[in-house]
């Protein structure tokens, strides 16, 4: 029998107990038990994982980053700064110069944008499901469904004890898509 045929005749068994709860969780048991393998975790070499840290935690602060992959360079950078000067000069009391700009001068970058919202919420789907208090599971998971869902999952979580549980989560989170924006670009 080939992989078609066995993948057929196992999803014809799954639609014989789809609406038996009993059953679907006797599979399930079985299945991360016997059968369910993770994933291979993507592993980033030792020289990236600073690099890769620092990206992190600039985009989470709200920064773009250009990324030298010859000498692994980042030049971090407001978006609103490049458009207009004078709010770098207001904030920083630097003039901000283009030709200043390193990133203009390397033979190579690639430019990290942050998550797009949408992307950012999926981590915060992903860290509820790491989260083993039910109470406090059911707190995120309501604050995710109510209006201002970014604020709310923040207020909940940066007030609990798995506050750093959230800061660990999403650092590896964030470091991991910067990792797969590098990779794809390189």
């Amino acid at each position: 029998m080939n992989e078609k045929q066995l993948l057929d005749e196992v999803l014809a068994m799954l639609s014989t107990i789809r609406d038996d709860k009993h059953k679907l969780q006797k599979l399930h048991a079985f299945m991360i038990n016997e059968v369910y393998e993770e994933p291979e975790q993507e592993d980033i070499s030792k020289m990236y994982k600073k690099v890769v840290q620092e990206i992190a935690d600039n985009l989470l602060a709200g920064f773009i980053c250009f990324y030298n992959p010859d000498t692994l360079e980042i030049e971090p950078f407001q978006k609103e700064w490049m458009n207009d000067p004078d709010e770098h000069e207001a904030i920083t009391g630097e003039t901000l110069k283009i030709e200043e700009v390193k990133h203009k001068n390397w033979r190579k970058y690639i430019e990290i944008t942050p998550m797009e919202s949408h992307e950012a919420f999926k981590v915060m789907e992903y860290f509820i499901e790491e989260v083993k208090d039910r109470q406090m599971k059911n707190a995120l998971i309501t604050a995710l469904k109510r209006h201002r869902p970014f604020a709310k999952f923040k207020s909940i979580v940066e007030s609990s004890a798995c506050r750093q549980q959230w800061f660990d989560f999403r650092q590896k989170e964030w470091g991991k898509y910067a990792w797969s924006r590098i990779e794809e670009q390189s």
